[in-house]
């Protein structure tokens, strides 16, 4: 997509969120070669090389042009700052569960802690219940990251599981208020 012709697809007082672009590879490879972005989501940083082969190949752009993950744009800057979104939850199989969510927030490190990842955090979980109308939302966030347990509970998710292994990962889930009977 030409740049300036990109679908914004949710605004928040501080943030934008829109499709990625070519314009964005060299911040999200940034990003994905920083060992401090990188230490919760696989452990090590890629190469720039292992960071464009995923900016290209990943399915960064919208499956039904709603749920996905959004790059992220700090508005005051006019500059991209990483991921958010809502994407569709998967069974183990691969199929998608209906009606259900899975939230995501990867900001690049020189902006963490300035509420960005609970921002994007906020708009996804309005939008995904208000619009999307769905029922539920997923998180899953790797043991020792503690920022981001922060971030999730503070946004009214629940644990109701830990997954233990080499990586260890806490599953966190937030129902629909609305889809509950009073």
């Amino acid at each position: 997509m030409e740049p300036g012709k990109e679908q914004i697809m949710l605004t928040t007082e501080r943030l934008l969120f829109r499709q990625h672009t070519m314009a964005d590879m060299d911040a999200f490879c940034a990003m994905e070669q920083d060992p401090e972005v990188r230490r919760y989501v696989g452990g090590k940083p890629r190469t720039r090389e292992e960071a464009e082969h995923r900016f290209i190949n990943d399915p960064l752009q919208p499956i039904d042009d709603r749920m996905a993950v959004w790059a992220t744009i700090l508005k005051s800057e006019n500059r991209y700052i990483g991921r958010s979104g809502v994407y569709p939850h998967y069974k183990p199989d691969g199929e998608i569960i209906k009606n259900e969510g899975a939230l995501s927030f990867y900001i690049a490190h020189e902006y963490w802690g300035n509420g960005f990842a609970t921002e994007a955090g906020r708009a996804f979980i309005q939008f995904a219940f208000n619009q999307l109308k769905l029922k539920r939302i997923v998180a899953v966030v790797e043991v020792g990251n503690d920022a981001s347990v922060h971030i999730i509970k503070k946004l009214g998710f629940t644990l109701v599981e830990t997954e233990c292994g080499p990586r260890s990962f806490y599953h966190f889930v937030l129902k629909n208020a609305s889809d509950n009977p009073l």
